[in-house]
């Protein structure tokens, strides 16, 4: 049979069939494993943008922790400069021993305690057992210059008493414990 001898509608129907056909092995062969390799490419682009977004999450979260170091840092660095150092103890004793003695107080007795440190500050509290004699408004001196002290200075278990042989200058003697606070240094500080 020869394709030329068929009416037109006939080869059209031939022409549309071998089209169908090669379309189909066009289709099976190739179009639609494709579309599968399409398709799974597509899942794996998905994963890696979910990927992507943690990380990204995290990113954030990270820059959000070095911030927050930051900060926590440069507040330690600000806590260094109102805690006194070890070897700062000595010269702080000296000014409050010339703080009481400017705001004509009499030191009777002034020892050291032993001191208090706590494992999860960065803090050792120094206390000191401190008695003067004086009178109330030279005692109220004092307190405000030891206030006013660029270091960490607390007053605790205050006892006020009234001296039995008192005169214009001594009318009244203190007891209480001074403290200061010193840096303790981590290993991150070497």
């Amino acid at each position: 049979m020869d394709l030329e001898s068929l009416p037109w509608y006939g080869q059209f129907l031939v022409f549309l069939a071998i089209g169908i056909i090669i379309l189909g092995i066009f289709y099976y062969v190739y179009y639609s494993p494709k579309q599968d390799d399409i398709a799974q490419i597509e899942k794996q682009i998905d994963a890696v943008e979910m990927e992507i977004k943690r990380a990204e999450k995290k990113k954030n979260k990270l820059s959000q922790m070095k911030e927050q170091l930051e900060n926590t840092k440069e507040f330690l660095e600000k806590l260094k400069g109102i805690l006194p150092e070890k070897e700062e103890i000595s010269q702080i004793i000296k000014n409050i021993q010339s703080n009481i003695s400017n705001t004509r107080l009499k030191i009777f007795s002034f020892s050291p305690k032993p001191e208090r440190k706590d494992s999860n500050s960065v803090y050792i509290e120094k206390p000191y057992s401190i008695q003067v004699e004086g009178n109330y408004h030279n005692l109220g001196i004092f307190f405000d210059q030891l206030s006013r002290l660029k270091k960490i200075f607390t007053v605790d278990i205050l006892r006020i008493t009234t001296v039995k042989k008192s005169s214009a200058e001594f009318t009244v003697r203190a007891n209480f414990t001074a403290s200061t606070y010193l840096y303790k240094k981590t290993k991150d500080d070497y």
